[in-house]
């Protein structure tokens, strides 16, 4: 798990030097503390390789490896190129001073940065040394770009795991980037206003560069404080930023790069989930599900650095953590597992008793964390910092804390359960769309009797809320607007300072409500999944610690998604086929249980009674820095949120991280 930099200058333009580079890399250094290389490709053809402060004694002195830094950068300093890219490693495979990069191909063709881990390395560099390639390293990096100098992007196909990575074709002078299939691993585009094009892990790197202005994105700043919607289009809340989509690569030649006037390029899709279906009986079903998981979670632990789990007491993580102490205990091994927890501190949001069950049922090592209200003010700057965009709720400090305390108990990997909800029905979409289903049949009977048993909302308003998803978007949209809930929070918005239309977000997501299977991945790769995979990367990888998702292997996605859709939901069970593939793994009561309640701080009773002052300051400051675009009346919409008048949730902060935003950032208006 790395930080990756990287900068082609366009021809006849002012260009970027190895200091803009050095800058750059240097931002991101708590991603990769360890190690910091660079490769410079200068105008006159010559590869320069260059390391710094961080990198290790061993690394200068290895003599074995063609791509081992010849300097420090600093003898560089001012040293114009073409093409550039820098690194920062997190060493987790490898550790040895082969594991540094950039790193080169033997006879010097091919250049890598890379931040990821394939899981299934192994069974890729087999296939290569049997083709007569000749491994000197012991980890997953080699393994790429010897399969890419074979296959070329044929070789994503044989990955496993999640990336992003740049190779560079010394020879065809051509650059390609590429993504992991759901995009776990994080990879920003720029075009400098000379022509230069930038890539990074953060977008903060950028901010670094010469030419760099932070403009706002108002449509997408729309979409964050309506909806609390980022990640979900291929743009950011910075005008002119882009990440690389899930799924997808970009490859050119140095000097056939071309940017469109948004400063968009064109990239290619290489992973597309099919569906095709299953004919076996449910209890088939559970036990393929139960294989592939265990398989995904057993290669996940793949690492030369001590591994450990995050455990919230739901079923996903509760699953992780009991696999691997299955297959701790199926292996003789006595290691105690390290889980790390957080725990609220009021009763209503605390699942520590649903931790102690699995606590209790396994030979783990807990650790605690609690969140106060007081670390909101002390870290809400630092955290938009890291998350380089605004963020939702104080959700995300309980994980930053979970992830600072492995790293303070000198863990440096550790597994979770993120992404099992979006496409296992936990979010209640796929059962949205079986009573739909059941509603156009005229299938009254059997969706009174599902409404009943679900509980919540009486059936005539169950009715009229499933009415929405079957009229036109623009009748749906007329009656969002109405909603008083949507006209308050609208009120204090401005629409003209944004330049923004009143669009729902989904307008720009390629997705049609049609199938469980389309559901699924709309989840995965638009929304929500991708703002959670976003604050998964930045909250662990500020502490310098690789966070890792076994759910998210896509052999066990793509198997659980071409599944029959009551297999996955009923009208009595939501993830169907965890809970029964999972029977003889998680503890009944773990198993069984039906009231999570999510990752949640005591946030409701901080802005209501404990710091409501300290929270209305907060909110008058961000209107303040908001240069407009958040009226002054956003202060009785948290009077009106405290008092009760205004139904409490998360959009009082919604607006005042916007405000810290484009404060931190710099952020102007268009």
């Amino acid at each position: 798990m790395c930080g990756i930099s990287g900068i082609v200058n366009k021809q006849g333009a002012a260009a970027y030097n190895s200091s803009d580079l050095r800058k750059m890399t240097e931002a991101i250094r708590h991603r990769g503390p360890d190690d910091v290389g660079y490769l410079l490709f200068t105008k006159n053809g010559q590869l320069l390789t260059a390391g710094d402060d961080d990198t290790p004694a061993e690394v200068y002195s290895n003599t074995a490896v063609s791509y081992r830094p010849q300097s420090p950068v600093a003898n560089l300093a001012g040293e114009e190129f073409s093409m550039a890219l820098g690194h920062r490693r997190l060493s987790i495979l490898d550790l040895s001073a082969y594991g540094h990069l950039p790193m080169s191909t033997a006879d010097g063709r091919y250049w890598i940065t890379y931040n990821g881990e394939i899981y299934n390395f192994h069974e890729v560099r087999k296939e290569l040394e049997e083709k007569g390639y000749h491994f000197i390293s012991q980890g997953d990096t080699e393994v790429i770009i010897a399969a890419y100098a074979v296959w070329g992007k044929d070789c994503l196909e044989k990955f496993r795991g999640m990336w992003a990575f740049a190779i560079f074709d010394s020879v065809e002078q051509e650059i390609f980037l590429s993504r992991d299939r759901f995009g776990i691993k994080p990879l920003y585009y720029w075009v400098s206003p000379t022509g230069a094009f930038c890539f990074a892990s953060e977008i903060k790197q950028f901010t670094f560069l010469p030419g760099w202005r932070a403009v706002l994105n108002g449509q997408r700043a729309y979409d964050h404080l309506m909806y609390a919607l980022t990640d979900h289009t291929k743009e950011t809340l910075f005008k002119g930023v882009y990440v690389i989509p899930a799924g997808h690569y970009f490859k050119a030649k140095l000097g056939d790069i071309t940017a469109a006037s948004d400063g968009s390029i064109s990239t290619q899709q290489w992973y597309s989930p099919g569906y095709k279906g299953f004919n076996g009986t449910f209890e088939e079903a559970a036990a393929g599900f139960r294989t592939n998981f265990q398989r995904s979670v057993k290669e996940h632990l793949i690492a030369d650095v001590p591994v450990g789990s995050a455990l919230s007491g739901g079923l996903d993580s509760s699953a992780v953590v009991c696999e691997i102490d299955a297959l701790l205990h199926s292996s003789g091994n006595n290691h105690k597992q390290s889980v790390f927890s957080y725990c609220a501190d009021d009763d209503r949001y605390n699942e520590k008793k649903w931790m102690d069950e699995v606590i209790n049922n396994t030979n783990v090592d807990p650790h605690f964390v609690y969140v106060k209200g007081t670390d909101v003010f002390k870290t809400a700057e630092d955290m938009v910092w890291f998350l380089d965009e605004p963020y939702q709720s104080q959700a995300l400090l309980a994980s930053y804390f979970v992830f600072k305390s492995a790293k303070d108990n000198n863990i440096k990997v550790l597994l979770n359960g993120q992404g099992a909800d979006e496409y296992l029905s936990a979010y209640g979409g796929f059962r949205q769309f079986r009573w739909v289903q059941l509603l156009k049949q005229f299938r009254f009977k059997q969706l009174n009797k599902e409404i009943k048993t679900a509980g919540g909302s009486s059936i005539p308003a169950t009715y009229i809320q499933l009415c929405y998803f079957i009229v036109p978007s623009f009748v749906r949209r007329f009656f969002v607007g109405r909603k008083p809930a949507y006209r308050q929070l609208r009120a204090v918005i401005s629409l003209e300072k944004l330049k923004a239309t009143e669009t729902h977000p989904y307008d720009d997501i390629p997705f049609q409500p049609t199938s469980i299977f389309n559901i699924a991945h709309k989840q995965v790769l638009h929304d929500p999944l991708q703002k959670y995979l976003r604050y998964e990367d930045r909250m662990s990888m500020c502490n310098s610690l690789e966070s890792r998702v076994p759910f998210l292997d896509h052999k066990l996605v793509e198997y659980t998604t071409n599944l029959p859709a009551d297999y996955l939901d009923s009208a009595e069970e939501t993830k169907r086929i965890l809970k029964n593939g999972l029977k003889n793994i998680l503890p009944e009561k773990i198993r069984l249980r039906k009231d999570k309640i999510g990752y949640i701080t005591s946030e409701e009773l901080w802005v209501k009674s404990q710091f409501t002052n300290e929270f209305r300051e907060m909110m008058k400051r961000s209107i303040e820095s908001s240069a407009g675009v958040i009226k002054p009346e956003a202060l009785q919409y948290y009077d009106g949120m405290v008092n009760g008048t205004i139904p409490f949730d998360y959009s009082y902060w919604w607006l005042i991280a916007f405000g810290i935003w484009m404060k931190r950032f710099n952020v102007e208006l268009e």
